[in-house]
């Protein structure tokens, strides 16, 4: 089992020239689904409890069911010893810094917007992948991805934010800084074809994660009560299960045969379906601007896809 994990890894190298398999959008669209699913519940969530205690439960959650569980089945826990540093400041980026903006974030920024700036993600890829990976970008990537920042740019423009409320600027920003960090540790992990599972790349990302997020959580959040209900419970163990543990493996096998711009401009389908989602549960308006400025992102990132075409698996 293990060693066909690792072979899946090593052969993302092959899969990187040879094309994409049909599989790597499948994985895309169970992300898709979970994840936008996710930041109405996570907001659901922070009403009951301090938004850096609901993230040291949740990757606390995650690493106790999927210890015992990688034991039972046979598969190692940690990654071959050489890569234990490489994929651990991978999970620094794209999880503990992801977590740590985007909650903060999700605390201050109503929901619908929260996610849309949390998953541009993609527009930051494309600078971070030419100087990280030596990603060559064709002119339809670069026309897409100037309409996809004209779309970040409209969404961000004065109407939308109140700039004299410190508060509300800073929670935007930690909301960039979300979609950087994720982007950077995106970057960092293409760079090489790693030849551990997938299951122990996400345990060791996950572990080595919950010190510094508990840490913050301790110095900064004097108040570690939760209002346990059963609707917190069950929102803490699809965050255990589903997005974080299913979650993150899963993206760890899509980065291995897609680069992470190309990734997110499927990953684009997440904020739009989760923005329409909270609407729909928290209520707020839904001007011109925004849809206008959705369009755009949206219309960047799929012209930006355009030229990644899936390739069937062979029978």
């Amino acid at each position: 089992m293990e060693s066909a994990e690792a072979a899946a890894a090593a052969g993302g190298k092959m899969a990187r020239s040879e094309g994409v398999p049909a599989i790597t959008f499948v994985y895309l669209a169970v992300i898709i689904a979970s994840w936008a699913a996710n930041w109405p519940l996570m907001r659901l969530a922070l009403d009951h409890m301090q938004p850096l205690v609901f993230s040291a439960l949740r990757l606390a959650g995650s690493i106790a069911l999927m210890g015992p569980a990688l034991a039972l089945s046979g598969r190692p826990l940690l990654p071959l010893r050489h890569e234990r540093l490489g994929l651990f400041w991978v999970g620094q980026w794209q999880i503990t810094l992801w977590v740590i903006f985007g909650i903060t974030g999700l605390a201050i920024v109503p929901p619908g917007r929260a996610i849309v700036l949390a998953y541009t993600m993609p527009l930051w890829a494309f600078p971070l992948g030419v100087w990280l990976v030596r990603e060559r970008l064709s002119r339809m990537k670069i026309f897409g991805a100037a309409v996809g920042i004209s779309g970040l740019l409209l969404f961000m423009n004065p109407g939308l934010v109140d700039w004299r409320d410190p508060r509300e600027v800073a929670g935007n920003l930690c909301l960039v800084a979300a979609a950087i960090s994720w982007a950077v540790g995106s970057c960092l992990y293409r760079r090489r074809v790693w030849m551990s599972g997938f299951w122990s790349q996400t345990f060791w990302q996950l572990a080595t994660a919950l010190p510094p997020v508990l840490a913050l959580a301790l110095a900064l959040e004097r108040d570690w009560s939760v209002d346990w209900t059963a609707g917190v419970v069950a929102i803490l163990v699809y965050n255990w299960v589903i997005t974080t543990a299913l979650g993150y493996f899963l993206w760890n096998r899509v980065l291995a045969v897609l680069s992470p711009a190309i990734a997110g401009q499927v990953m684009t389908l997440t904020p739009i379906a989760g923005f329409f989602l909270s609407i729909a549960v928290f209520g707020g308006a839904v001007t011109a601007e925004i849809l206008v400025s959705i369009g755009l992102i949206a219309l960047g990132l799929a012209l930006t896809l355009r030229r990644e075409r899936p390739a069937l698996l062979p029978e």
